[in-house]
């Protein structure tokens, strides 16, 4: 895989996994002698060998088993739960998950075994039984309000986690939707394509012209129950916005960014930009509340033919000389490559060193005095 240069150990290790059109994260964090782990989403089922061959790799406990500390389901679309029944069912695998988040509808019965169970079945990986929002006293992932967020840390000197997405409306939304969404995620139904801008005549649009286009905003009930958050550890930081609806994050990116003394906006080492560069996500005022040196795409172009035009531009002039990350090597991602671009607007590229493998972004630890 392709991989930034860093002087010492990570603080944040971030792989971007080559999921196809979906998300597949595996974070990885040193924690006193150890390692913290966290997987977020698995990509469609498709890929999951992908994910398998990498799982592999990680040491055997003194159990037996390979062990992450949490599991993040986002949310319920193909792209990032295909491959969660795969995972769970591959007892070979012997993976241990010290919690596992993923919103479903509360249900009546008092949380236990009995529940880890159901979300096996939620999973689509029958009887298995597993944590289900420790974290959250088994309560759903969320934030108080629109604009709110929540930390947490599972024990002193790991990660920090600082929730920013969904909010309490989001998840009633889904609930309403649940059963018809679980039917279409059996089925693997996806959302229609968004439609595409009217094509110009002439001369290609500027990057300027493609990032002030005027664009719809996401309106999929189930990203907008997306969990997206800001992971921070030793100084270093990464914002994970998996399918997150912009007029979420900012609004939450606003207000932790007040609440740190900030009089502009959050500044993180690196952001994994929400529904793969959906000009419907990436919106030019989620890239005023938030300023990074390094923006990443995970997507291979299948099927929404993601990212949009218009979500890279927006990038790209977002500020800083960004560095973009693609986790999948393709023509359409290429496109961004051109070298009068690249001088023209001064960021870099990067794509995996070779074919199959993804992206990784070692993220260094800061001072005290450079901590955001």
């Amino acid at each position: 895989m392709a991989t930034s240069p860093s002087p010492s150990t990570p603080a944040i290790t971030l792989e971007v996994l080559p999921a196809a059109y979906g998300d597949c994260l595996l974070v990885s964090c040193p924690v006193g002698r150890g390692t913290w782990r966290m997987l977020v989403d698995t990509g469609t089922d498709e890929v999951y060998p992908v994910l398998r061959q990498r799982l592999t790799k990680l040491p055997l406990a003194a159990d037996g088993r390979r062990h992450i500390d949490l599991f993040v389901v986002t949310h319920i679309d193909h792209d990032h739960i295909g491959g969660a029944a795969l995972l769970l069912a591959d007892k070979a695998l012997g993976v241990a998950f010290g919690d596992v988040w993923f919103n479903a509808p509360p249900a009546p019965a008092a949380r236990g075994v009995a529940e880890g169970e159901a979300l096996g079945h939620l999973l689509g990986a029958g009887g298995v039984a597993l944590p289900w929002n420790r974290a959250w006293s088994g309560r759903p992932v969320c934030t108080p309000a629109v604009g709110g967020n929540v930390a947490w840390a599972a024990r002193r000197g790991a990660p920090r986690l600082t929730l920013l997405s969904p909010g309490p409306q989001q998840l009633q939304d889904l609930y309403k939707v649940w059963e018809k969404e679980l039917e279409r995620l059996r089925r693997k139904e996806r959302d229609a394509p968004e439609p595409e801008p009217p094509q110009e005549r002439g001369e290609p649009a500027s990057l300027q012209a493609l990032a002030s286009r005027v664009t719809p905003v996401d309106r999929s009930v189930p990203n907008g129950s997306a969990i997206a958050f800001l992971l921070e550890h030793r100084g270093a930081s990464v914002l994970l916005c998996a399918d997150a609806f912009p007029t979420v994050l900012v609004p939450a990116l606003k207000a932790l960014a007040k609440q740190r003394g900030l009089h502009g906006p959050l500044a993180v080492d690196a952001i994994k930009l929400s529904h793969h560069g959906s000009r419907a996500n990436v919106t030019t005022d989620l890239l005023a509340a938030v300023k990074a040196p390094q923006h990443v795409f995970s997507t291979n172009n299948a099927i929404f033919k993601h990212p949009s035009e218009e979500a890279v531009a927006r990038a790209i002039l977002s500020g800083g000389e960004p560095t973009l990350w693609f986790n999948h090597d393709t023509e359409q991602n290429r496109r961004w490559d051109a070298a009068a671009l690249k001088a023209q607007h001064g960021y870099q590229v990067r794509y995996p060193a070779r074919p199959g493998e993804g992206v990784v972004l070692e993220l260094p630890a800061h001072p005290p005095t450079a901590r955001r």
